[in-house]
C-alpha cells in the first residue's frame, strides 16, 4: 500500500479540497469537446450516504472562468453501470446520461415554452485521470487493474464509469413548495416537457420520483418545474422488444409492470403512473415540512405498504387499492391530510387516476389492474370463420403468456401517446387554474398592510 499511488489508494486527483476537508475545486471532462473545465465548488448539495452502488454526489458551482460568479451550475458525480470500451476513447454506457442529455439539450433547443424545466447539460464526461504521460478513463477497471488478476475483471464482473457533469439550472427540492398550487404547477411543468422529450427524442424518463422533481422559485409566488436525474433513461427507438424490460426506479412510485418485470412493453404511462403515486404520498405526509407536522406517523395506512422490500407485495398492493374508484377513494384519497389546498390535489389525483386506468375513450377491456374474460365482450353470433373450433389452431405465444393478467397494461400501452396525450390535457388545465389561484393569492398579500 505504500508504494500505491494515490488514486489507487482512492483519492481523486479531480477533486481539489479546503485543508478541512471541503470540496474546493472539481474537474468536469466534456466528451464532446475532449476539454476539462474546472468548476469552483460553493457547496454540497447532496452527498453519498453509503459506499456503495451509484455513489451519488451533487455540488453547487461556479466555472472559474467566470469572475461574476453567477452563473452557478450543478456537478453531479456518480459511478454508473457502462460496458467496457468499444468506441473510440469513450466508455459506451448501458444507459450513458452523458449522451441521454446530449440529445435532450440538442433537440429540445430554442423551445422558449420548456427552457428551464429540464437537467440542461453544459459539459460531461467519464472522468480523465492523468498518470504521468498517460491519461485513462477513470472506471472500475483501472481502478483494480493493477490489484485484482484479469480473470476477476472479466465480462462478468460488475462494470462501473465514474461519469461527472455540469448542468443547469440551480433548483430546489419539491418539498420547497408554499402550498398545494406550487405543487401542481411543477408536477404540470415537469410532465409538460417529460411528454415533450418522449415525443422529440424517443427517450423515456423511467424514474418518476420526489426526488427527481424539483423546482426553481420565480417572482411573484410563481416556481417551475425542473425534472432530473436521466441515469435510468432509456431510449426507447432503441430499446430490444425481445428482451424483458428491467426495473428501475423506487419501490414507492414504481408502476404495478415494474414492480413486476412483466413482458409488457414500458411506456409513458408507467410514467404517469409514477406521478399519480409521487402526489398520493404528498398527499398523505405532506408537501413541505410544515404541512409534515400534521401527518401521524403511526398510523396504518394501505399507502405504507407501497415502502416494502419486496417488489411483488408493493405491486399487490398498489394493484387492489387501484382496481376500483371505491378502492382508490377509501384506501388512499380519504387518507390524505385536511388542511387547505388538499382537495384540489385529490380532485386532479382522481382524474388522472380515471384518464389513465378508466379512460372512457377505450373499452372496459382497457380499464383496471387486471384482465377481464374477452369472451364477455363477443357477440354470440359469430361466423364459423371468426369462431375458433376445438380444432384450430392456438397460438403459442397467447397460451403460454404468463404475463396474461396484465392484458389492461398491454393494451393501454398500445395506445400510450394518446393517454399520454389525455393526461397531459388534465394536468395542464389544473396548472391554469392554480396559476390563477396564485395570482389572486400574491396580489391579495401586496394589498395586505405591512
Amino acid at each position: 500500500m505504500a508504494y500505491c499511488e494515490e488514486d489507487q489508494l482512492g483519492y481523486d486527483p479531480t477533486i481539489r479540497l479546503y485543508e478541512d476537508g471541503g470540496v474546493k475545486e472539481i474537474d468536469v471532462y466534456d466528451q464532446e469537446s475532449r476539454k476539462t473545465h474546472t468548476y469552483q465548488c460553493i457547496g454540497p448539495i447532496m452527498l453519498a450516504t453509503r459506499n456503495f452502488g451509484r455513489h451519488t454526489r451533487c455540488f453547487l458551482c461556479v466555472d472559474c472562468r467566470d469572475k461574476s460568479g453567477e452563473k452557478k451550475v450543478v456537478v453531479k458525480d456518480a459511478w454508473a453501470y457502462a460496458t467496457r470500451k468499444k468506441d473510440g476513447n469513450n466508455t459506451v454506457g448501458v444507459r450513458d446520461e452523458v449522451v441521454i442529455m446530449q440529445k435532450i439539450r440538442d433537440k429540445l433547443a430554442g423551445n422558449k415554452e420548456l427552457e428551464g424545466k429540464c437537467a440542461t447539460l453544459v459539459h460531461g464526461g467519464v472522468v480523465q485521470i492523468i498518470k504521468g504521460d498517460i491519461v485513462e478513463e477513470d472506471n472500475t477497471d483501472t481502478a483494480f487493474g493493477m490489484l485484482l488478476p484479469p480473470s476477476l475483471l472479466s465480462e462478468k464482473h460488475e462494470f462501473r464509469a465514474h461519469r461527472r457533469m455540469a448542468m443547469t439550472p440551480d433548483c430546489v427540492p419539491l418539498q420547497n413548495v408554499d402550498h398545494i398550487d406550487q405543487l401542481i404547477v411543477a408536477a404540470a411543468d415537469i410532465m409538460n416537457v417529460h411528454t415533450a422529450i418522449a415525443k422529440t427524442c424517443n427517450i423515456l424518463h423511467r424514474d418518476i420520483s420526489v426526488n427527481n422533481m424539483l423546482i426553481t422559485k420565480l417572482p411573484e409566488n410563481k416556481v417551475r418545474g425542473v425534472l432530473i436525474d436521466f441515469d435510468c433513461a432509456k431510449d426507447i427507438s432503441k430499446v430490444d422488444c425481445k428482451t424483458r424490460p428491467e426495473r428501475t426506479g423506487t419501490y414507492p412510485y414504481m408502476s404495478i409492470n415494474n414492480l413486476l418485470m412483466s413482458n409488457v412493453k414500458r411506456t409513458q404511462l408507467d410514467d404517469w403512473e409514477s406521478l399519480i403515486y409521487v402526489l398520493c404520498w404528498l398527499g398523505t405526509t405532506g408537501v413541505n415540512p410544515a404541512d409534515e407536522e400534521w401527518y401521524d406517523r403511526a398510523g396504518r395506512r394501505e399507502i405504507n405498504k407501497w415502502q416494502g422490500t419486496e417488489p411483488e407485495d408493493v405491486a399487490m398492493s398498489k394493484r387492489l387499492v387501484l382496481s376500483n374508484m371505491g378502492n382508490f377513494a377509501n384506501d388512499i384519497l380519504a387518507k390524505f391530510l385536511k388542511l387547505p389546498g388538499y382537495s384540489q390535489l385529490r380532485l386532479l389525483i382522481r382524474d388522472l387516476y380515471k384518464t389513465l386506468f378508466f379512460n372512457e375513450s377505450y373499452s372496459l377491456l382497457f380499464h383496471g389492474t387486471r384482465a377481464v374474460d374477452e369472451s364477455l365482450f363477443i357477440e354470440e353470433e359469430l361466423s364459423d370463420e371468426a369462431t375458433s373450433s376445438p380444432d384450430s389452431p392456438v397460438d403459442q405465444d397467447e397460451e403460454q403468456d404468463d404475463d396474461a393478467d396484465c392484458a389492461p397494461f398491454k393494451k393501454r400501452a398500445d395506445h400510450a401517446q394518446d393517454i399520454a396525450d389525455d393526461l397531459l390535457k388534465v394536468l395542464l388545465k389544473e396548472r391554469e387554474k392554480a396559476l390563477e389561484r396564485i395570482r389572486k393569492r400574491y396580489e391579495k398579500e401586496m394589498e395586505a398592510p405591512f
